[in-house]
């Protein structure tokens, strides 16, 4: 199980909104969606493999937002609770 979501840069502690997919597929379909090239602008790109590489080193994998005071942090679910000390979970309806 992986586990996405986002923080504050300045309380990386907590993790907003989290999701949990169920594979390394599930988790890149999930960030391709987010992150798509109509919004975001990826640099370095990205990739399924890169992603699977940064998962095996047992530690969160941060993705920064230029110029934004917010990032993704993902993982495996007990890297995750290990990095966090809480969820939070927003709802946020726009009308």
């Amino acid at each position: 199980m992986y586990i996405v979501g986002f923080i504050k840069t300045t309380h990386p502690r907590v993790l907003i909104n989290p999701i949990a997919c169920a594979s390394i597929d599930e988790l890149y379909e999930h960030l391709w969606t987010l992150l798509n090239g109509e919004d975001f602008r990826q640099d370095p790109h990205i990739t399924k493999e890169g992603l699977e590489d940064a998962l095996q080193q047992k530690v969160p994998v941060r993705v920064n937002f230029a110029g934004f005071h917010t990032a993704l942090l993902l993982g495996r679910d007990e890297v995750i609770y290990n990095a966090t000390d809480r969820f939070v979970h927003a709802d946020v309806t726009v009308k």
